[in-house]
């Protein structure tokens, strides 16, 4: 639609996995090099995580794109966490037909596969995308396959891609036999202003347009309400292209981004990660785009949020850094001054390097004072954040879920306690806290489990805010 307008070859931000449009950043250089390194040292085991939209397609794709005619690959894109084995998926990657064969069946029919590998000197590499959704059966038998060996080298090499759950499912006790065969392992972060500016140049100028078709500060403006996702940035940068074909608008100015941004997050099924009405554009920025021909246009006027969103307004230029802050309104909760240090959090939450903790402290903060609704929005707002370490993101679905509790919502915590045990059955006194459930239903003894736990908790003088984000 508006290719021809902006005389692009080809789209500039679709959303396909393709190489050709590979930018890399610091930590995608980093990553690339580590799954180059996996590949020619021939690791057991690779593993590749970050949060959704970072690019580990994309990566995976280059890595595979440079190995050809070196390896022998299969790809696994998708899999079913409630399927019983993994092997017909594994054999059906390279092409081997397995049908009506058990998993022993199956077993032995790769194994002679690789058998046949060795003998040609071909190096064989599984791909398995969207890894977190294997359960323990398949990573035992992938565990199982890397064992297949002929004294020198491991006879296949296994790499492992999806997100931060992935990693904290190979950190669990039961895990540690193939934990300890994983050789190289990379976490890919959301790019920093710098680069998403970098990202989106590169990507106009790839798909032949002009580099400097969005100007510097709507590259700034994206970043912000992206989060510095790639996905998301290719998702609004899209958009404003489509808005600024039929505007005829020769540039995309910050005006024009924010309005995208308005419009998408109004529509509640693609919103941003940060709520536009909280980004005020800055006037002279906005001048300078134009020359200073045009004045600013006005903000334009929207609804109040609902009461229980959570939403950090930030400035159109963000601090350097919210360390003090932060800091600060630890000290203050500690003190027990609970509304100081919602201020404090306020100021911290503006830069995007504290935006998970200062999520989780308000949620505390709010639990404190009683206001359970608004504490369970900030904690829900928190768990949607990137970056967070999984042991972080545990600790606040854990509060999240007690504070469900309180407000009797037994269904909503049991979710989120589930969904904790699925990914750590030995955290703290989870196993205690999930309801059986026979015939469908389930039986509630979790508001006694908990009476327990905050007695116990009450006579030691600990509470189980102190053990979240210390």
């Amino acid at each position: 639609m508006y290719e021809s307008f902006y005389r692009f070859r080809s789209k500039p931000f679709s959303l396909l996995p393709d190489p050709e449009f590979l930018f890399l950043s610091t930590r995608h250089k980093a990553g690339l090099s580590v799954l180059e390194y996996g590949l020619l040292n021939r690791a057991a085991f690779t593993v590749l995580t970050g949060e959704p939209g970072t690019g580990k397609t994309t990566l995976l794709n280059k890595v595979l794109e440079q190995s050809a005619g070196r390896c022998l690959v299969g790809m696994i894109t998708t899999t079913h966490p409630n399927a019983d084995t993994l092997l017909p998926w594994v054999a059906d990657a390279f092409g081997l037909n397995g049908a009506g064969q058990d998993a022993v069946g199956y077993f032995r029919a790769f194994t002679a596969f690789l058998g046949q590998c060795f003998a040609a000197g071909r190096q064989v590499l599984l791909v398995v995308d969207e890894a977190q959704n294997l359960n323990l059966q398949m990573l035992e038998e992938l565990r199982l396959l890397s064992n297949v060996n002929d004294g020198r080298q491991s006879g296949i090499q296994i790499m492992l891609a999806g997100q931060p759950t992935l990693r904290a499912l190979l950190t669990r006790p039961d895990m540690k036999q193939l934990a300890q065969r994983v050789a190289v392992d990379y976490a890919l972060d959301p790019l920093g202003e710098d680069d998403t500016l970098a990202y989106i140049r590169h990507r106009l100028r790839v798909a032949g347009g002009d580099p400097a078709l969005f100007t510097d500060y709507a590259c700034s403006l994206l970043h912000q309400l992206s989060g510095g996702t790639p996905r998301v940035i290719n998702q609004l940068c899209d958009l404003s292209l489509a808005y600024g074909f039929g505007e005829g608008a020769e540039r995309i100015s910050s005006s024009l981004v924010r309005q995208v941004a308005m419009d998408r997050a109004a529509g509640g099924i693609l919103p941003s990660l940060v709520d536009p009405r909280g980004i005020p554009l800055d006037p002279v920025k906005v001048q300078e785009e134009t020359g200073g021909l045009e004045p600013p246009a006005p903000e334009p006027v929207q609804a109040p949020a609902a009461a229980t969103s959570i939403v950090v307004p930030l400035p159109a230029v963000l601090p350097e850094d919210g360390y003090e802050s932060y800091r600060e309104a630890l000290a203050l909760k500690k003190a027990g001054q609970y509304r100081k240090a919602l201020k404090k959090l306020d100021q911290a939450g503006q830069d995007p390097a504290y935006r998970f903790k200062t999520a989780a402290q308000r949620g505390l903060c709010l639990r404190a004072i009683g206001k359970l609704e608004d504490a369970a929005s900030s904690f829900r707002h928190a768990l949607s954040v990137n970056g967070a370490k999984a042991t972080d993101l545990l600790n606040v679905r854990y509060v999240l879920a007690l504070t469900l509790d309180q407000l009797g919502q037994g269904e909503a915590a049991q979710e989120q306690y589930r969904q904790i045990h699925q990914t750590n059955p030995a955290f703290r006194d989870i196993a205690g806290r999930l309801e059986p459930v026979e015939n469908g239903r389930s039986f509630p003894f979790s508001w006694f489990y908990s009476l327990r736990q905050n007695w116990q908790q009450f006579r030691s003088g600990s509470q189980p805010d102190d053990l979240v984000l210390k």
